[in-house]
């Protein structure tokens, strides 16, 4: 990708510009293909109503008639779902939000080496699928964030701690204790603690 260039020139940067305007004049190609379970559902049902609005409305009408007017219904069917499709379907999402932000990050910071979503997904299974899991699943947000809070300030209590350990601050035996048990680490941007048995 053009962004993990070493460096870059203006005409380089216009490049990614181009592409990414491209990109975002083509990108409703897609469309139908990123639609989900609930828009999926919603177009069936509009086009099940449709079908029963013209039944009861052929109810009088000649065979090759209702033939005719079967194609069309099925154009028409078509048309209002991809337009259903296309309301409810987007790409609003975060990177792809970030590919938008790139020329700006070049030219006031220079390359962009090892730029990466990874962090956004690793904090995503961290706080939200982890707490999720834990949860009995009533009142899921609250529990969510307490949970979080939670880990986070016992998180910075050891970090606190260990940071006055390498003062040699005056901390009791069972606090020292508790600290060889425990380890803190720095895990992608987020604080873990490690517990061994050793």
């Amino acid at each position: 990708m053009m962004a993990q260039y070493r460096s870059h020139t203006r005409e380089k940067i216009a490049y990614m510009e181009e592409y990414l305007d491209q990109f975002h004049r083509m990108k409703d190609i897609f469309l139908e293909h990123r639609v989900s379970k609930r828009t999926r559902a919603k177009v069936d049902k509009q086009r099940k109503e449709l079908r029963h609005q013209r039944a009861q409305s052929n109810m009088g009408v000649a065979s090759s008639k209702r033939r005719r007017r079967l194609e069309d219904d099925r154009d028409e069917e078509n048309e209002l779902g991809m337009d259903m499709i296309h309301t409810e379907s987007h790409f609003n999402f975060v990177m792809i939000h970030l590919l938008s932000h790139f020329s700006d990050h070049i030219r006031q910071f220079g390359n962009i080496p090892m730029y990466s979503t990874e962090f956004g997904e690793l904090a995503h299974r961290e706080q939200i699928k982890d707490g999720w899991r834990r949860s009995n699943k009533n009142h899921v947000e609250r529990q969510i964030l307490h949970s979080y809070g939670r880990q986070h300030a016992i998180r910075m209590r050891l970090l606190n701690m260990n940071w006055l350990r390498r003062l040699e601050a005056n901390l009791g035996d069972d606090v020292l204790g508790y600290l060889d048990k425990t380890r803190c680490t720095v895990l992608g941007g987020s604080f873990g603690v490690r517990y061994s048995d050793s």
